[in-house]
């Protein structure tokens, strides 16, 4: 279409003027081949460039990977600002800033870009766990919506609880739920749907059901993403080594990754703990937990691709590897973030680097 607006304006300025006599318009036709062809080339080029930049996401804007103090080594846990215990989820708010939770420090840590210590904006900071309104118990999931507002899955407290943005102190925003499993809350829509389930009984989408591996079934499923175009919900189904597809109005769902039985073979999953869905590619992100690794699956193919971590299975505390990573997300250039669980840390994946930068929680 581009090309067309050029040819057609060259055409009517042509028309405008006309030639003057015949012997020009012979040179004037050629000039205006010419031209003509200069700037489809010129605009061919020019697309290309733009496809390119719009497929490969160059990083304009990448997290700091240089200049970081480091404190600790990685597989050493500890509740100091700069280090993690057992992390869990994590999310970005508007401003990039990083949001995680250290499970077994029972807090949320916000870390700022280019910075290298967190600061606690929920739970007490010391490692102390509380059931008391500003306390929590093994934190897992984390939601922060586009209003910087933050929900928290209170794991062992068996709630939900929700900072308002720039509130000093939390609130209930779902309790009393008798479940020895996560709790996740994801937004649908602009409302709010729960994944409620026990590792034993109640372990389907929206509803309450027992566990299996049918398609109306989960068993232990973990994370979860939302494909705002189509209303699909995908689902990191561990126990099951598979991907669950759901809509909201159908509790029957279909199987769009892995449920080849637990293993490393790139047609297998060894569960999986969390999912992220990457509408520009069309393809699932997910953390592999079990294989120690991070996949693509793209929807609708039989195997996945391998993004960050070891092919073979293996963990280990290099820049190249991951051990039981439980989550995974985008920013907006496309530069990945992996909790990398039993390491204690955050890594740090610049698009098409398989080394990772460790960003919070210190090698």
């Amino acid at each position: 279409m581009p090309n067309f607006n050029i040819i057609q304006k060259q055409n009517a300025w042509f028309d405008h003027f006309g030639a003057t006599d015949d012997h020009h318009r012979d040179v004037k036709k050629n000039k205006t081949k010419k031209c003509t062809r200069q700037h489809v080339l010129i605009s061919t080029i020019l697309a290309v460039i733009v496809v390119i930049v719009l497929l490969t996401r160059i990083p304009l804007l990448q997290w700091n990977s240089t200049g970081i103090t480091i404190i600790g080594t990685t597989g050493l846990s500890g509740n100091t600002t700069s280090q993690l215990f057992l992390p869990w989820g994590l999310a970005f708010d508007w401003s990039n800033a990083l949001y995680i939770t250290d499970q077994k420090n029972n807090r949320v840590q916000k870390f700022l870009m280019n910075m290298s210590t967190g600061s606690t904006v929920s739970g007490y900071g010391n490692g102390t766990g509380s059931s008391n309104l500003n306390g929590l118990i093994g934190p897992l999931g984390i939601i922060v919506d586009e209003n910087s507002n933050i929900y928290v899955s209170d794991n062992g407290n068996y709630r939900v609880m929700y900072w308002p943005n720039s509130a000093l102190s939390p609130s209930l925003f779902a309790g009393n739920v008798i479940l020895n499993s996560e709790i996740v809350v994801y937004f649908l829509s602009g409302s709010f749907f729960f994944l409620l389930y026990n590792s034993n009984s109640n372990n389907r989408v929206c509803e309450i059901g027992t566990a299996g591996s049918s398609m109306n079934q989960l068993n232990d499923a973990f994370g979860l993403a939302h494909d705002a175009s189509s209303s699909a919900i995908y689902v990191a189904d561990s126990v099951n080594n598979r991907i669950m597809r759901f809509f909201p109005s159908n509790s029957s769902g279909t199987l769009v990754a892995g449920g080849n039985g637990n293993g490393i073979n790139n047609t297998q999953l060894s569960t999986p703990q969390a999912v992220y869905f990457d509408s520009l590619s069309n393809s699932l992100l997910i953390a592999n937990t079990g294989a120690h690794n991070i996949v693509r699956w793209v929807l609708g193919a039989s195997n996945w691709t391998l993004v960050a971590g070891s092919i073979d299975g293996s963990n280990g505390t290099s820049s190249t590897r991951l051990y039981s990573a439980s989550d995974v997300t985008l920013d907006p250039m496309g530069n990945i973030y992996i909790v990398d669980r039993r390491n204690h840390r955050i890594q740090f994946f610049p698009v098409g680097e398989s080394n990772g930068t460790t960003i919070a929680g210190r090698t």
